[in-house]
């Protein structure tokens, strides 16, 4: 059982900086923007999942050595996540949309 505990401690390690990155990331929208405690904790984890996603996307498929580079793009996109959801969000519906199209699919049925 210990050694489950110490696998899972040597991957949150490796994953601290990203972490890291995205709450002070949070912490610094927070002091641009009027919010709530509870809508604080949202962004916080919100702002820790794209800093994950970013750090990951930097150090595995940009190859990024420098880690300075990577803790730098984490905390920016940190401040910036719910910007960044929003404009994915809208990439989606669009990809949606063109998907549809060109499948033929219709949301109204024919009479």
């Amino acid at each position: 059982m210990i050694e489950y505990y110490d696998s899972f401690i040597d991957f949150i390690k490796k994953l601290n900086p990203f972490l890291l990155g995205g709450a002070i990331g949070a912490i610094i929208h927070r002091m641009r923007n009027e919010m709530s405690w509870s809508a604080f904790f949202k962004s916080v984890v919100m702002s820790m999942f794209i800093s994950f996603c970013v750090g990951v996307f930097c150090k595995d498929y940009l190859d990024v050595k420098n880690d300075n580079i990577i803790f730098v793009a984490c905390g920016l996109s940190g401040a910036f996540s719910k910007i960044i959801l929003d404009e994915f969000e809208q990439i989606l519906k669009l990809a949606s949309v063109y998907a549809k199209v060109k499948l033929g699919i219709n949301k109204k049925t024919e009479e």
